[in-house]
C-alpha cells in the first residue's frame, strides 16, 4: 500500500481563537500520539487532506513528514455532517513500520466463474472485507482472488490463499468464495425473461399478417 505524504506542522498556539484563526488560513488542527512516541499537537493542510480524502486515500498510511519515523494512520476524523470536505480535527495514531499490524482489507473477486457461466450458478462471498495481519509497508491496497475456474459445489477458503509475509486472521476453512446452484426465485424469474423473450418475435410476426387480412367487398345489390 502506498504510504501517503501528507503537510504537517506542530502548533505555535492554543485555544478557540487560534484554531479558528489556522482554520481560515488553510489549517486543520490535530493530534499525533500513540505507543513510543511523545504525544504532539499539530495542524496539517486541508487542501493536501481533503485531496487525500477525495481519492479514498484516508485509510493508507500517512507520513507527516515531522522528523524521523512520523507516520501515522487517521484514527478519527471530525467534520461537517452537512458540508463535504470541511474538517474540525484530527487523530494520528502513530505507526511502527517494523512492527505487524492487523486491519481490514477488501476483497477483489477476479473473472466469471465456469459454474455461473456455463451452468447458470450464483457467485457468494461472505465477506467483502477481511482482516490481514503483516508489516506496514506491505499492507495491500485489497486481496485478489480468482474465481475463474470454479464449477457450481467449488468453494475458496482461508486455506487456498496463500501469500508471503502476509496472514488472514481467520479459521483455515472459512469460506471466501463459494459457486452455487441459483435459488428457486433466481431460476423462476430467469424463465419468465427467457419466456417474455420468446413470445416478443411471436408476438412481432403475428401483427403483419393481421394488417394483411383485408376485409371483404359487399356484395354488389342485382339490377
Amino acid at each position: 500500500m502506498e504510504i501517503v505524504k501528507l503537510q504537517a506542522r506542530d502548533r505555535t498556539g492554543a485555544g478557540k481563537s487560534y484554531t479558528r484563526k489556522a482554520r481560515a488560513q488553510g489549517w486543520i488542527p490535530a493530534v499525533y500520539y500513540g505507543h513510543g512516541v511523545e504525544p504532539r499537537k499539530i495542524e496539517v493542510s486541508h487542501r493536501e487532506f481533503a485531496t487525500v480524502v477525495r481519492a479514498k486515500k484516508n485509510k493508507h498510511i500517512i507520513d507527516l513528514g515531522l522528523g524521523e519515523g512520523t507516520v501515522a494512520v487517521i484514527r478519527e476524523i471530525q467534520n461537517d455532517k452537512l458540508r463535504d470536505g470541511v474538517f474540525y480535527h484530527l487523530d494520528f495514531m502513530h505507526v511502527d513500520m517494523n512492527v505487524k499490524v492487523t486491519v481490514d482489507v477488501p476483497l477483489e473477486f477476479i473473472g466469471v466463474p465456469i459454474g455461473v457461466k456455463d451452468d447458470g450458478g450464483v457467485l457468494g462471498h461472505p465477506h467483502k472485507t477481511v482482516k490481514i495481519e503483516c508489516l506496514p509497508a506491505l499492507i495491500p491496497e485489497n486481496l485478489p482472488i480468482d474465481v475463474a475456474a470454479l464449477k457450481i459445489g467449488d468453494a475458496i477458503h482461508v486455506r487456498d490463499i496463500s501469500i508471503p509475509n502476509l496472514t488472514l486472521k481467520y479459521a483455515p476453512e472459512e469460506v471466501l468464495a463459494v459457486v452455487t446452484h441459483p435459488t428457486r426465485e433466481a431460476a423462476a424469474s430467469t424463465a419468465a425473461e427467457e419466456g417474455e423473450a420468446a413470445a416478443a418475435p411471436a408476438a412481432a410476426g403475428a401483427a403483419p399478417a393481421k394488417a394483411a387480412a383485408a376485409p371483404a367487398k359487399p356484395a354488389k345489390p342485382s339490377k
